[in-house]
């Protein structure tokens, strides 16, 4: 036992899972930048339409002279 855990190498399966476990951090980062590109497009536009004055297609008939 002693000599498994001084190189884990020679285990089979090994290499494998720690490509694995790179694959699956860089995709939870991609995930995460995603997921924080939508935030904020979504917060930006939600911004955006409350800043601009709105525009006489959006205005009531009754606002028109």
């Amino acid at each position: 036992m002693a000599g498994l855990t001084a190189a884990p190498e020679v285990l089979p399966g090994v290499p494998f899972a720690r490509g694995l476990q790179e694959i699956a951090g860089a995709g939870f980062l991609l995930y995460c930048t995603t997921a924080f590109v939508i935030i904020a497009a979504k917060l930006w536009f939600a911004a955006r339409s409350t800043l601009e004055p709105r525009s006489t297609l959006e205005r009531s008939a009754g606002d028109r002279p």
